[in-house]
C-alpha cells in the first residue's frame, strides 16, 4: 500500500472547482490591480507602456499565485474554503515544480481560449476557424473530465495531478 501525505479525499466535482476558479479570478484582479499601480504611475511621468510589458505583467502575477500556492500549500486562497487540494493523482504527494508549470501553462490556454470563444460570441463573430478553435479546448477538456476515470479536466492529466476534496 502506498502511503500517501495527502489527506484522505474525493475527487472534487465541476460545480466546486468552479466555485474555487471565480474565487481566485476575483483575488488575482486585485492582485493585478495593485501591481498596475507602479505601472500607472510611472506611465504617468513617461508615457504609455507597451502592451507586451503589461501582459507579460499579468502572466507572471498569474503564475506567482497559482504555482506558488500549488507548491507551497497544495492549494490556493480560492480553494481553502471548499477544503479543496492539489496533489500528485497517483501518489498523493504534493505537486512537483515541472507538474505545477505544466498544470498552469495548459490551465491558462484553457481558460485564455474559453475567454477568446466569449468575446467572439459577444461581437457575434463566430463563423471562422478561429472561433472554432478557441471553442474547441476548453469543451475538450471538460469532455476529457466526463469522460475520463478519475474525472480530471485536461489540465490535470497532462500534470499528472488532481484535485481533491478533503474530509475533515
Amino acid at each position: 500500500m502506498v502511503k500517501t501525505t495527502r489527506p484522505q479525499g474525493v475527487v472534487a466535482g465541476l460545480g466546486i472547482r468552479l466555485l474555487a476558479s471565480g474565487y481566485d479570478l476575483l483575488i488575482l484582479f486585485g492582485l493585478c490591480f495593485l501591481a498596475f499601480i507602479p505601472v500607472t504611475l510611472a506611465e504617468q511621468s513617461y508615457g504609455s507602456a507597451p502592451n507586451w510589458i503589461k501582459g507579460l505583467l499579468v502572466l507572471t502575477v498569474t503564475a506567482a499565485y497559482f504555482i506558488g500556492f500549488w507548491l507551497k500549500g497544495g492549494a490556493t486562497t480560492g480553494m481553502r474554503p471548499w477544503r479543496l487540494q492539489v496533489a500528485m493523482a497517483e501518489t498523493g504527494d504534493p505537486l512537483t515544480p515541472l507538474a505545477a508549470v505544466v498544470r498552469f501553462v495548459v490551465l491558462m490556454v484553457t481558460w485564455l481560449a474559453l475567454g477568446q470563444t466569449a468575446i467572439y460570441m459577444m461581437y457575434h463573430d463566430t463563423g471562422h476557424a478561429l472561433f472554432f478553435l478557441s471553442a474547441s479546448i476548453p469543451a475538450l477538456s471538460m469532455l476529457v473530465m466526463v469522460l475520463s476515470a478519475t474525472r480530471s479536466p485536461l489540465h490535470d492529466l497532462a500534470a499528472g495531478s488532481g484535485v481533491f476534496r478533503i474530509k475533515k
